[in-house]
């Protein structure tokens, strides 16, 4: 009883010190992963446009306008022959066929036009209203109401248009049915947003699998961020099943042509053999481009492989200057590593001062191992930083509500060992329990060593 008494606040000691592992890092890593939605919705202003569309109206063929007879085109327009309406409002519009620019005759060709059921001239209407063309002042609640009729006529810009005002009007269930539109039509980019509307449940109940499927479609068409997150679908088993194969074949794409999430991923699975044999050097080399493009978490591993010696040697001081531009980019494992480095003088200086502010950055940028070893200071203290039980408790709490096993571990042994938390071996035994269903072989050991038998 004695030997296993002076085990365990050794034991205490080096979890609540432990480095994060490499591929503790999202959404890669876990052997039975939570579900993680690809993306939060983009919003129709992520959706590209074909340039400054307030000025490029209908007919959009190249025609030699200056061969136009502008005397037969308006003979045909006051017949109303809805056609030539269209394009001698074009002509005002542009200024062409040997005719002065004149936004007033163009406005009111193109509204006899849409009046006489022409789907191009009701875009053409719309886009007046909204620029002000023609129109005393612009009027983009009316050139709203007339994109929708043209998108209903099926012009497909009318309908990139008529989604992206449903969005900034807050009705995400219009704006999917004209996303879906064009998604259906082909249009990669709105394959993409379709799906990411489907997985959140945005304008219309989750459907992983059909969100999935246009995932799929976005990604052959060669659309790089669908390339991303159909390999994280593959990954977690989000609408597809899970294949890590599937996982290489998509971020090696999306690696080569410059995603740098992808070459962070694609890294990750060159490090841990994931639809591939493992190769340290190959990880390393995709993390130091991932680096290269900027990318906060590429940085962080590529810090790891410096750290490790993961296909490079090992050198303290050069992760840390990894791990400090990856922090500065927001990275929260990055800021967790620098809590760690200044706490133990890993590649850098100790500074106490230093350590508790990356750790407590990590802390509010979500991590919820940070969050709980911040709770734990905050409740005990240390020099430097007074103790503050009841701020520790929110943390902790916080940290809990995660369910993140290596956070659930640092609130069980709190639980179990009084550390700023109320002693209770019960909660403490529950938390673990849970950590140990969720894979965590760490938690494992825990539970044995405290409660004397296997989980």
């Amino acid at each position: 009883m004695g030997s296993f008494s002076r085990l365990i606040p050794l034991l205490l000691l080096l979890v609540l010190s432990a480095e994060l592992p490499a591929s503790w890092w999202w959404p890669f890593g876990k052997s039975t992963p939570r579900q993680t939605l690809p993306d939060p919705p983009p919003h129709g202003k992520y959706i590209p446009t074909d340039g400054d569309q307030s000025k490029k109206v209908y007919p959009k063929k190249k025609d030699d306008k200056d061969d136009i007879s502008v005397e037969r085109v308006k003979e045909l327009a006051e017949r109303e022959n809805a056609n030539a309406q269209l394009t001698l409002g074009k002509i005002y519009f542009d200024g062409s066929a040997g005719e002065k620019k004149n936004y007033r005759k163009a406005y009111r060709w193109f509204t006899r036009a849409a009046k006489n059921g022409n789907p191009e001239a009701m875009y053409n209407v719309a886009i007046c209203l909204e620029g002000g063309f023609g129109v005393k002042k612009a009027n983009p609640e009316l050139a709203f109401q007339w994109y929708k009729y043209a998108a209903d006529h099926g012009v497909p810009e009318a309908q990139l248009k008529t989604a992206v005002y449903a969005e900034q009007r807050g009705d995400p269930e219009m704006a999917l049915k004209y996303y879906r539109k064009l998604a259906d039509a082909g249009d990669h980019a709105c394959q993409y947003q379709v799906a990411l509307q489907l997985f959140n449940g945005y304008g219309a109940e989750v459907d992983n699998a059909q969100a999935a499927e246009y995932l799929l479609q976005a990604a052959l068409g060669g659309h790089i961020r669908a390339q991303v997150r159909l390999a994280d679908c593959y990954q977690q088993g989000i609408g597809v099943t899970r294949n890590f194969r599937e996982v290489f074949h998509w971020l090696t794409l999306a690696a080569h042509d410059g995603d740098p999430e992808a070459q962070a991923k694609l890294g990750t699975c060159y490090l841990q053999g994931m639809g591939t044999p493992a190769n340290p050097k190959l990880a390393f080399h995709w993390f130091k481009i991932s680096a290269e493009g900027k990318y906060p978490t590429g940085e962080y591993l590529l810090g790891n492989c410096y750290r490790d010696g993961t296909g490079v040697p090992a050198n303290a001081r050069t992760a840390f200057e990894h791990y400090l531009l990856a922090a500065e980019g927001g990275e929260p494992l990055a800021q967790f590593e620098l809590y760690q480095a200044f706490s133990q003088g890993e590649g850098t200086r100790m500074d106490s001062a230093l350590a508790r502010e990356w750790l407590q950055k990590a802390a509010k940028n979500g991590l919820p191992l940070a969050q709980a070893k911040w709770g734990i200071l905050l409740a005990t203290g240390e020099e430097g930083l007074p103790a503050n039980p009841e701020k520790g408790r929110e943390w902790l709490l916080k940290a809990q509500e995660s369910q993140d096993t290596a956070a659930l571990i640092q609130v069980a042994l709190c639980h179990i060992n009084g550390q700023g938390l109320p002693k209770d071996r019960e909660k403490g035994r529950l938390l673990l329990q849970t950590a140990c269903l969720n894979g965590d072989k760490d938690a494992a050991e825990i539970y044995k060593l405290y409660f004397g038998q296997e989980f």
